[in-house]
């Protein structure tokens, strides 16, 4: 996919004091924007396509992606995960950024994508996929120059999964890397006991079908809310838990050297700066930070990624409400609305009176003046489902809108 450019703005920056959150609130006599979200919408009114837009913060992105670069470290290797950040355009600049070519896939239209557009990635399944999904995959690469069988890690939840990509190896004539899901105390599937490990581990030496094991994922967003740090004990157990399960691998007599040991997620990835037990760390929701992820271990993090929409009506008053209390007293209509999403920007807005994906009503206090066509901000909850519901992104630097950036196809 190539980049479109988009046409540029107003000139000018919004200041950025370090470790502040460029769009924090502002003071708000009549003007319902603060200096960051006024300039988006003056950029938008004037530029902007007149529906809902997903906007992306490239400076705000970068100072995400340099947090996380540095809470993985030099000796660890830094895992994008797609399915948070799903277009490829904003792949390949977190990539490039960041110097990393791993990525977590967790669909698979997203992993024939990527074998098709970045050749050169490493790539490790995200969950275990359907046996006819793994099959899919095969059947739209074709004979495409893709390595899949040096480049992809498939995850194995259990046994008879195992079994199930062992006879698609063979099926298929293809060499396949199988990473093995292990419950580090998520309570979510993956293997629970070395033991079946070890019985997995013979079965592949015993198999004529050419699958390798390459290593072991281990999620742990249980740990997710606390203000976990490595020497708690909620900590030590997942990380006990995941130590047995190399020990096993190692005592079997594999080579576990250049193996995936893969682990964390953008809440918990600044807990292991300091452990060495997992080697390969996945995040991707904290590159963009929806509201789910305003949580303690990325305090530092700043928003980047906004939903902007359109006011299409305005009320003087609020024809719902005889005796409205202040934030309710004025009510606008905005160009959908029901999304997994928080608004940012007005502040002053009441309780939603209903909501809709085609005109959802906003209220505001009266002295609040937004007009038809001004611009309403919000905060997507999380990004993975939400950025695909506004085709291209829209990429922003000091107010003015950049570039669009394709999203992924969800099933092709």
């Amino acid at each position: 996919m190539k980049r479109r450019s988009f046409l540029l703005g107003l000139a000018g920056g919004v200041p950025a004091a370090s470790g502040a959150m460029l769009w924090a609130p502002g003071v708000f006599a009549r003007n319902p924007h603060n200096s960051y979200f006024s300039k988006l919408n003056e950029s938008l009114k004037r530029e902007g396509p007149g529906r809902p837009v997903m906007l992306i913060d490239r400076e705000a992105v970068n100072h995400n992606i340099d947090m996380i670069a540095n809470s993985v470290g030099k000796k660890k290797n830094y895992r994008v995960v797609v399915k948070s950040l799903p277009s490829l355009e904003l792949l390949e600049h977190v990539m490039s950024r960041s110097k990393t070519n791993s990525l977590m896939v967790f669909h698979q239209p997203f992993l024939n994508a990527v074998a098709e557009n970045l050749p050169h990635s490493d790539v490790l399944l995200g969950k275990p996929l359907p046996i006819n999904a793994a099959k899919m995959f095969y059947t739209k690469l074709g004979k495409r120059s893709y390595d899949a069988a040096g480049k992809v890690q498939w995850l194995i939840d259990s046994p008879d999964r195992l079994l199930q990509y062992m006879q698609l190896a063979k099926d298929l004539g293809v060499s396949m890397k199988l990473n093995i899901e292990i419950d580090v105390g998520l309570r979510r599937g993956g293997y629970v006991s070395v033991e079946q490990l070890a019985s997995s581990i013979e079965k592949v030496r015993a198999s004529a079908s050419r699958v390798e094991i390459s290593g072991l994922m281990g999620y742990e967003p249980h740990l997710t809310g606390q203000k976990a740090q490595l020497h708690d004990k909620s900590v030590q157990d997942v990380l006990n838990v995941y130590r047995g399960f190399k020990q096993k691998l190692a005592g079997s007599g594999l080579d576990t050297r250049n193996m995936s040991f893969n682990g964390a997620g953008s809440h918990t990835l600044k807990i292991y700066e300091k452990d060495d037990t997992m080697n390969d760390l996945s995040a991707g929701s904290a590159v963009v930070m929806p509201t789910d992820f305003d949580t303690y271990h990325l305090k530092g993090n700043r928003p980047a990624c906004f939903i902007a929409t359109p006011i299409l009506k305005r009320y003087e008053g609020n024809p719902f409400l005889r005796t409205p209390p202040k934030d309710m007293e004025r009510l606008y209509y905005i160009y959908g609305g029901y999304w997994k999403a928080k608004i940012a920007s007005p502040q002053d807005v009441g309780k939603p009176i209903y909501q809709s994906t085609n005109q959802s009503p906003i209220t505001t206090a009266g002295d609040v003046e937004l007009d038809v066509d001004d611009y309403v901000f919000y905060r997507p909850t999380q990004s993975e489902h939400v950025m695909l519901q506004f085709g291209d992104l829209i990429t922003v630097s000091g107010g003015k809108l950049e570039t669009r950036w394709p999203v992924f196809n969800q099933t092709s």
